[in-house]
This record gives structure tokens, C-alpha cells and sequence, in this order.
């Protein structure tokens, strides 16, 4: 059976990609953002797309729109953001916050390049991804987090029921124990995890991948 996880993250790999915009505008070979925010309640604008009778589209060009709820990293004035990008479908209803590295495209565009959902409050109140297992190398990689993302984590308190993606669904078996080493399995099938990384370390160990050229507005 599939873990919990894995299914997550092949389900998350279908939904999103990088802006087609981003992609053809620029140069640099190294991903950077101008703006890391949290966001909310995301709206979508479907974009048509011509297809011939025998192909199938994958992901679908969107402009979606993400209420702010915090800037993190770089400049931005307004309470709403668009994000251009690529879509199978929407967003899965029970993420509540997204954090989002951006990329100033020009025209008051976005190109999303990077997002966390893994995202819940701990009970001091800080928004932090809690880490249940050592994470795959792609996140470094391909990603933002840093190789010596271990340093960053610390103890972390938060609702199980609030990390969504830690809890197995109804007739699914539960993982092993050991698929989870830094967490807690109970028999209902819920993973807890003890430590996390609060999301303004996160951002900020991603300091030197601010893109050098230009800056959100």
C-alpha cells in the first residue's frame, strides 16, 4: 500500500508547476523569488487552451488569486496577489495556509516558484512545518530548503487534526512506525510530529535565493 505521503506528494507534483511566464522570461539557469508570502482562500481564472481531438491537457493555464496574509520576504502593498501558474484542478479545500515564493514577472504578474502547504499553527501562535521523516533529497535540490534543514528544526507543539496530510484517510492502512521516525504513530492512524521549522527560519535560510536583478513592488 502506498503511504500517506507519497500519495500526497504525487497528488501535489500533478497540481502545480512553475509558470510557463517564468520559464520564457528568464535568463538565469539558478530559481530565485522576489517575494515569499502567506496566503489564503485562493480564486481561480481558467484559462482556455486549444487541443486537438486526440490529445489530453494535463495542467491548464490559471491566474489564481491568494488573499495575503503576511508578507515574509520582499515588498507588497496589497491585500490580494495574483499568481500565474499551471494547474490540473484546484487546490485540495483543507489547505488553510500556503506559503509562496514568487517571482515579479512585470505588469503586476507573479510566477509561482516554489509553495509549502505543509503549514499549521503551533500553540504559541508561530506557523510552522512540522517534519515527520527526513525529507526527500528534492527538496534541496530542486527547491528552497536547505541541505542543513535539521539545524533549523525545533520542538514543536501544534493539533494533530490540524496537519490534514499526517492523518491517514478512512480505509487506508496506516504507515509503518518507522516510515515516520521523527513523529508519533497513534492506532488511529495520525502522525505527529515532535519538531518542525518555523516558516520565517525557512524563509530566511533562503535568503541567498532572492533573485539579484529586481525586486516586488
Amino acid at each position: 500500500m502506498t503511504d500517506v505521503r507519497t500519495y500526497i506528494l504525487a497528488f501535489t507534483l500533478a497540481l502545480v508547476s512553475v509558470s510557463p511566464v517564468s520559464a520564457e522570461t528568464d535568463g538565469e539557469e539558478t530559481p530565485c523569488f522576489d517575494l515569499a508570502v502567506i496566503a489564503t482562500t485562493p480564486r481561480y481564472r481558467w484559462h482556455p487552451v486549444e487541443a486537438g481531438p486526440d490529445e489530453i491537457i494535463m495542467r491548464y493555464p490559471v491566474s489564481v488569486r491568494f488573499l495575503v496574509q503576511q508578507v515574509i520576504s520582499g515588498s507588497f502593498k496589497s491585500a490580494q496577489i495574483k499568481v500565474e501558474t499551471a494547474a490540473h484542478t484546484r487546490f485540495n479545500p483543507a489547505i488553510k495556509q500556503f506559503l509562496l515564493f514568487l517571482r515579479k514577472e512585470g505588469h503586476g504578474r507573479y510566477s509561482l516558484q516554489e509553495m509549502n502547504y505543509e503549514l499549521v499553527y503551533d500553540r504559541a501562535g508561530h506557523l510552522v512545518w512540522p517534519i515527520a521523516a527526513p525529507l526527500d533529497s528534492y527538496y534541496s535540490e530542486e527547491g528552497f530548503t536547505p541541505e542543513n534543514y535539521e539545524s533549523l528544526m525545533r520542538p514543536i507543539r501544534y493539533r494533530s487534526s490540524d496537519a490534514w496530510w499526517l492523518v491517514t484517510s478512512p480505509g487506508v492502512n496506516p504507515p509503518s512506525a518507522d516510515e515516520y521516525s521523527w513523529g508519533q504513530l497513534d492506532k488511529g492512524g495520525t502522525i505527529t510530529a515532535s519538531r518542525g521549522i518555523r516558516v520565517i527560519d525557512l524563509v530566511a535560510a533562503a535568503a541567498d535565493k532572492r533573485c539579484k536583478s529586481k525586486s516586488a513592488e
